[in-house]
């Protein structure tokens, strides 16, 4: 399974831009085993980009039930109108809608990087 877990190097170097501005809090909702969830962390450095992780595997619950997203409010103190949702699955997207969060469903990094700038995000 880790030699199938391949970064996107272009989607990492847009992540580490938004970063290094320190303007955005930025955090992770995603379904993954205990497993392959530390070791992407690790091996991809995402703890220099990520200020707060939601794990399925730590909170027990998963994407796109609503409870995961809730939580992540919960936990950054971030009412939904301040979230940008970025996913490349539709049923992520919408269950974020629903709750109220402006969401991006990702199908190129140019097309992300072009819809991140919409909500004011530049990196």
């Amino acid at each position: 399974m880790f030699s199938l877990s391949q970064p996107c190097e272009e989607r990492l170097a847009l992540a580490r831009a938004l970063a290094r501005s320190c303007e955005y809090l930025m955090a992770t909702i995603n379904n993954e085993s205990t497993e392959l969830n530390l070791y992407r962390i690790q091996t991809y450095g995402l703890r220099e980009l990520f200020d707060v992780f939601i794990s399925s595997c730590f909170v027990g619950l998963r994407k796109p039930e609503e409870g995961i997203y809730r939580l992540a409010l919960d936990i950054t103190q971030r009412p939904p109108e301040e979230c940008v949702f970025v996913d490349d699955r539709p049923l992520n997207v919408d269950a974020a809608a629903r709750l109220g969060m402006s969401v991006i469903r990702v199908e190129s990094t140019e097309q992300l990087r072009a819809e991140l700038k919409k909500f004011g995000c530049a990196a």
